[in-house]
């Protein structure tokens, strides 16, 4: 349905599952015209330990995604709209006016992977509750998404992420009272806060920022652990979390 789509790691009934979403299609969602959701399983031949898709598999899994989306949308006018890999299987899921012609269409995709079991069904969804329920990040795994966004970016200047190195990091409020409880939080946490400003603009709802700084790594894991923490921190008191930005260092 768009162009806009993002993958992150989440847990889907307690199994670690790699989503692979339409980010865009949230803008129109629901959608009326497409109330039914349709879905098919595909197992894997050759799962990893932790139920994810194996490389060697990767390339065949594509070839059955592509072969889906153009069956179901010949057929029943159905678009994909995400995917999930959790516990040795992979998960489409599409939305369409009717499921009628469905089930034939997913048997003429599948054809021509016989190696492959799948199963297939669909339910009355108006309410997209799939889609922004499950498929759709929280803000949470928002926050783990901007997180890998700023790293690949590092990974693609040439910074291996062995360095620590002084991360920059803000936040918006919008209350005096709420801002100075973060202040006094992430200085408790060892942070340096540089700067506190009023954005200058009416319809800006948190108009009080605060930057702050520390010396951290700046690896998957490590940053995760800080600004989900940040988050968390910003939220119970009514206010943003905005990111981190940190300088490049290659190795010499």
């Amino acid at each position: 349905m768009s162009d806009n789509w993002d993958f992150y790691f989440a847990k889907v009934n307690d199994k670690l599952a790699s989503i692979f979403v339409d980010i865009g299609v949230c803008e129109i969602a629901p959608d009326a015209d497409h109330p039914w959701l349709l879905w098919v399983w595909v197992c894997l031949n050759h799962p990893r330990e932790d139920g994810l898709c194996n490389s060697e598999e990767a390339d065949t899994l594509l070839q059955i995604e592509d072969s889906l989306t153009e069956a179901v949308g010949h057929a029943v006018q159905g678009s994909l709209v995400g995917r999930i890999t959790t516990e040795g299987r992979r998960e489409f899921y599409f939305y369409a006016p009717s499921f009628a012609g469905f089930d034939d269409a997913v048997v003429r995709a599948m054809q021509p992977f016989p190696e492959h079991r799948w199963d297939a069904d669909n339910k009355h969804d108006p309410e997209w509750s799939q889609y922004l329920g499950l498929l759709y990040p929280t803000p949470r795994d928002w926050q783990r998404i901007k997180n890998r966004h700023v790293i690949e970016q590092l990974l693609k200047h040439g910074d291996p992420l062995k360095k620590k190195r002084p991360v920059f990091h803000w936040a918006y409020f919008a209350e005096d009272s709420s801002r100075d409880q973060f202040v006094a939080a992430v200085q408790d946490r060892g942070f340096a806060v540089t700067h506190q400003d009023t954005v200058d603009d009416p319809s800006c709802t948190q108009p009080l920022s605060v930057k702050f700084e520390r010396e951290d790594n700046v690896d998957w894991d490590s940053m995760n652990l800080v600004t989900l923490d940040l988050f968390e921190l910003a939220n119970s008191l009514r206010g943003d979390y905005d990111g981190w930005e940190t300088s490049v260092e290659r190795e010499t």
